[in-house]
């Protein structure tokens, strides 16, 4: 991949890292696991290392062979998929070289995060400045991460993220902030010259956002029902909005459960009872409880009874 090249549409999965349960070292089997179960199922991409993926308790190094494998195991199991690392750094400097480590090991695109450390100096024209530079110097194009929930209400405003949507190598954004009217004020103010992917955060607000400019999403709700969540933008795409918005509503509470209800801890705990791995997160993330895992996958059984039900679709 070559800087400027456009990320395109479609869902792009945000996977957990996993972890050996007695030693928290990487265990690269049941990545090659889930990274099979991803593929061949429609979707466009995964995201290695975004905040699903606990890349704050991973080390550089880390980082290279989460990303090296990963890809490897996408060769060996669909090839279209397209690969995305998180880079995120508080120093312009910082998060340069993990970009450049991620594209070395085989990623196509970073996903960065705006610097929060030193919130109160995280002006616009710093935000700008500080994307700028790493668009600038990152080897593979950049996609913007807007997260205010993990970067201490840093969000990047509207008015910045349209000027850098005109940088050659920044293609896009991920927005977990949730804002449908910021989405649309973005895609009103872009063309198709910009080649500027805005993607929906979360899978709850995902037909919302499509109707007024998004081009995919990064659901976390994808590491389970990756067909479910494709369905809806098939849908849409196909101008069935009657069945893309009940589908849409029937997979909010399945979203809300696996992504939100206990974070981290209760995405792997209820992949552990639904897929039958997920494992556990690094200290000082706490294991969840077995009742709080039951809870969570029994609130996105339906999504898994829909996701079993397009399984010959892909």
């Amino acid at each position: 991949m070559v800087q400027g090249t456009p990320l395109g549409s479609g869902v792009f999965v945000p996977i957990p890292s996993f972890f050996k349960p007695q030693t928290e070292d990487l265990d690269l089997e049941t990545l090659e696991k889930h990274v099979k179960y991803m593929c061949n199922t429609g979707i466009a991409g995964i995201i290695f290392m975004g905040s699903t993926g606990e890349a704050v308790h991973l080390s550089d190094e880390e980082r290279i062979t989460t990303i090296t494998k990963g890809r490897e195991f996408i060769q060996k199991y669909d090839p279209s998929v397209k690969v995305l690392a998180g880079c995120g750094a508080q120093s312009a400097r910082g998060t340069i070289k993990l970009a450049k480590d991620a594209a070395q090991a085989g990623a196509e695109y970073v996903l960065v995060l705006p610097p929060s450390y030193y919130k109160p100096s995280m002006t616009s024209d710093a935000l700008y400045e500080f994307f700028k530079r790493v668009a600038d110097e990152s080897p593979i194009p950049v996609v913007i991460y807007n997260y205010p929930g993990v970067t201490q209400g840093v969000d990047v405003d509207v008015e910045t993220i349209v000027k850098l949507a005109k940088h050659p190598n920044v293609v896009g954004i991920k927005g977990t902030d949730g804002n449908i009217g910021k989405v649309g004020y973005i895609a009103h103010r872009i063309t198709p010259e910009d080649n500027f992917s805005l993607l929906a955060g979360s899978v709850d607000f995902f037909l919302p956002a499509l109707s007024v400019g998004a081009v995919g999403c990064v659901p976390g709700l994808g590491n389970v029902a990756p067909r479910a969540c494709v369905e809806i933008q098939k849908l849409f795409d196909q101008g069935d909005f009657e069945k893309a918005k009940k589908l849409q509503q029937t997979l909010v509470e399945s979203d809300d459960a696996l992504a939100r209800w206990h974070g981290n801890p209760g995405v792997k705990g209820g992949m552990n009872i639904l897929l039958g791995w997920g494992g556990l997160p690094r200290n000082p993330l706490q294991p969840l409880s077995k009742e709080k895992a039951e809870s969570i996958a029994n609130a996105v059984g339906v999504a898994m009874t829909l996701e079993q039900s397009l399984t010959t679709s892909y």
